[in-house]
């Protein structure tokens, strides 16, 4: 019996464990696998949800779809233009000329990493890029109003090139998937295709209006680019047009995944359609009647997984959900397999005569602002970045503060010697000079000392010294203090007046203008000899003063 026992406690304990090891795939089957969609508003703010059980998806866990807010940013002075997220960073270009920058963490912590300054004008349009999605990215690429794009590094945040692109602003811009070239679209009706490794424009193409949009395909094999009503794919390399398809009303926004053939439009009417270049110009591949009571101003399909994208599975082999925002602060998740090429419910109602029909979305939100830009990104950071972020906290934390001093000292080395390379360059010193100079040249500076040294006579007494008069026996000598300069002592001694006479010597016989001194002729002075016998020579007689104007006579 005992045997038996242990026997069936064996076979027990053998299932639980081929039970667990069956269970263990499954649970990273199931591992939870979200999508966060950042969205900025007309009120400076910018909101992050939080999109699980997609249809579609391995994640979520089998859930109902759901639409949540997980986080409020305060991000400028004015209205948010443009977003961009990837890899767990977050930036919003504003109304204020700014680009502000964060960083996500899957626990919906957020980092301020800081603010970028470089444009001039309202920062309409931006986009990250990196070489794999998996990865953090590496640049981010914006353009702005005052018609520059500006190449950043992530990480440092350095503003690596800027370029001149169009005049009167830049409306949208798309770096290729290569990240070799760019495309950017201009209020000059141009658009533009930039070499990124020369950081010059390689191609200009002008257009009739104005384009509002651009995008790189996902291949990166053509370019999709909306002026008004109108879509036009063309080819990057040959630029051929390979599908033209004219809206119903203006497009206001514009999605890309999966296959080229497939682009999704939000128009201001509230609707959505969808169309595929294979298919008639006039058939779209999907509708979603009343996507939003008013014009859809952002759209953007929803990631889980970076490494395999969007789920595909939709209408005309596209993806299967679509995210839209509105300037009624709602957000919207749908999904498209609903609707399908002959539209919704609300289609078909429309068609049936039933005014004020529209399609039912999965899952909203409500509460938000008025939005103006949106963009997505997998909730879960790459999975090289998770490792790093696992492996920082398994280390010794003694260890970590010695590092992050090493990094500290290098980083404080480094600025002393970008300092000393800008710092000009420091005179040579005496000893160097005297060694560069001839011997020549040496004793002549040396006579060149003697002369402007002096030395101060023996019989000073308390630094005082007596100064000789000039050669006048009735003036009597006078004292002067001594002077620190040998070269004021010269001045005086060879003008032989103290320090209240004049420095210009003076001529002997004759005495200065001071009446006091009583020299001269008959007490006069040398001036008033020599007025007098000018007079004299030239026969002038000496005016009277006036006494004024006398009384006219009666005659």
């Amino acid at each position: 019996a005992a045997d038996h026992n242990e026997a069936e406690l064996g076979h027990r304990t053998e299932i639980e464990g081929h039970g667990a090891e069956a269970r263990a795939p499954l649970t990273q089957h199931l591992e939870v696998r979200m999508a966060t969609v950042v969205a900025g508003t007309y009120e400076r703010f910018v909101f992050g949800y939080q999109l699980d059980g997609l249809p579609g998806s391995s994640g979520g866990g089998g859930g109902a779809p759901e639409v949540v807010r997980s986080f409020t940013l305060d991000a400028h002075l004015s209205s948010c233009k443009s977003v961009a997220a990837q890899g767990g960073f977050i930036a919003s270009g504003g109304a204020d000329d700014l680009i502000r920058v964060w960083h996500h963490n899957p626990d919906g912590a957020l980092a301020d990493i800081g603010t970028l300054s470089g444009h001039e004008g309202n920062v309409s349009c931006m986009q990250f890029h990196g070489s794999d999605p998996t990865r953090e990215p590496t640049r981010l690429v914006s353009g702005s109003v005052d018609g520059n794009i500006i190449i950043w590094s992530v990480g440092q945040w350095d503003a690596l090139k800027t370029m001149k692109a169009h005049r009167g602003g830049v409306h949208a811009l798309s770096v290729h998937r290569s990240g070799l070239v760019a495309m950017s679209a201009g209020a000059d009706s141009h658009i533009a295709m930039w070499d990124m490794k020369k950081g010059r424009v390689a191609h200009k193409t002008k257009l009739k209006t104005k384009p509002e949009l651009l995008a790189f395909t996902p291949s990166g094999n053509s370019y999709a680019s909306v002026a008004g009503t109108r879509l036009t794919i063309t080819g990057a390399e040959t630029g051929t047009v390979s599908g033209v398809f004219d809206a119903p009303k203006r497009v206001m926004c514009m999605a890309q995944a999966g296959d080229d053939t497939l682009a999704c439009l939000g128009l201001e009417g509230g609707d959505v359609f969808g169309y595929d270049s294979r298919a008639p110009p006039t058939k779209p591949a999907f509708t979603i009647t009343k996507a939003h009571p008013t014009r859809v101003k952002c759209m953007v399909f929803p990631v889980d997984d970076a490494e395999r994208g969007p789920v595909m599975g939709g209408p005309g082999g596209g993806p299967v959900c679509l995210v839209t925002g509105s300037s009624e602060g709602t957000v919207r998740l749908w999904d498209l397999r609903a609707v399908g090429a002959s539209g919704g419910a609300a289609a078909r109602a429309r068609d049936m005569g039933v005014d004020g029909a529209r399609d039912v979305p999965l899952a909203d939100a409500t509460g938000g602002g008025r939005f103006t830009c949106m963009a997505v990104m997998p909730t879960q950071l790459p999975k090289t970045v998770a490792e790093a972020i696992g492996a920082e906290k398994d280390r010794d934390p003694a260890e970590m503060k010695k590092k992050r001093k090493e990094i500290k000292l290098r980083q404080a080395e480094k600025a002393r010697e970008r300092a000393n390379a800008t710092r000009p360059a420091r005179p040579p010193q005496q000893k160097q000079r005297r060694q560069q100079q001839t011997p020549k040249q040496q004793q002549k500076q040396q006579k060149h000392k003697q002369k402007r040294v002096e030395k101060p006579d023996d019989d000073d007494d308390d630094g005082f010294e007596v100064v000789a008069g000039d050669g006048d026996a009735e003036e009597p000598p006078r004292v002067a203090k001594t002077s620190g300069s040998a070269k004021k002592r010269k001045v005086k001694e060879a003008s032989g007046v103290g320090e209240d006479g004049p420095l210009v010597p003076r001529k002997a016989g004759f005495k200065t203008g001071k009446k006091s001194g009583g020299g001269g002729v008959g007490g006069k002075s040398y001036e008033e000899i020599a007025t007098a016998a000018r007079r004299k020579g030239s026969g002038v007689k000496k005016g009277k003063p006036s006494r004024g104007f006398g009384k006219p006579s009666r005659d």
